[in-house]
């Protein structure tokens, strides 16, 4: 399932299996990485979903830490230094 839609607006529980994160940077949408953001797609997750960003900023990733993500960093696509992957426990 894709989904277009405003993350105030997100409610869903268990429904997906992977959410690919790509907004735009801290810098110029804050909102859009706040840990209520994070809370939101982690209840989204189904049980071992996993969530992927390009975004690796610390506080990034206590929050998805402290929401209950086991958080990875890897090595990034072609242009991109790392990301993050999260799973959800």
């Amino acid at each position: 399932i894709k989904k277009e839609q405003f993350f105030q607006q997100i409610d869903d529980q268990n429904a997906f299996d992977l959410i690919y994160f790509d907004a735009f940077g801290y810098r110029i949408e804050p909102e859009l990485w706040s840990k209520d953001i994070f809370e939101k797609m982690y209840r989204a997750l189904k049980p071992n979903g996993v969530l992927v960003t390009y975004a690796c900023r610390s506080s990034i990733k206590l929050d998805m830490i402290s929401i209950g993500f086991k958080v990875e960093k890897l090595p990034g696509a072609p242009g991109k230094r790392e990301m993050l992957r999260a799973s959800k426990n």
